[in-house]
């Protein structure tokens, strides 16, 4: 599994927050954010995530920024482990692909709904 901290670039910031992180393709709930930055989120789900796996996902906002309720990107899962509570799992995910009006959204998100925002 490796120590995934060395490879981050930028300082997550924690979500005030546990907004919910869904497959668009499927509308499935992938997990509730608890961190994130530009490049990547950090999600708890109750199963676990599949590392090197991709996804389209989907963050629904705790209210309307910049005319929208929702942010989505594609990432991978980068690493996935046993939470703190043995219930759940912690994963980090990579940002892939994100469309500049979806990162000017996500960087609004950080702004106002994080703890250092």
């Amino acid at each position: 599994m490796g120590d995934h901290r060395e490879l981050r670039k930028a300082k997550r910031e924690q979500s005030i927050y546990y907004l919910q992180v869904t497959d668009r393709g499927g509308g499935k709930t992938v997990g509730r954010l608890v961190d994130l930055t530009t490049e990547g989120i950090m999600v708890v789900s109750e199963g676990p995530l599949d590392p090197e796996a991709n996804y389209g996902l989907q963050i629904t906002l705790p209210r309307e920024i910049a005319g929208a309720t929702e942010v989505e990107f594609d990432a991978q899962c980068r690493w996935c482990r046993p939470a703190a509570n043995p219930d759940y799992f912690d994963s980090g995910l990579q940002v892939l692909d994100i469309s500049l009006t979806h990162l000017s959204r996500l960087e609004l998100l950080i702004k106002y709904f994080s703890f250092s925002g």
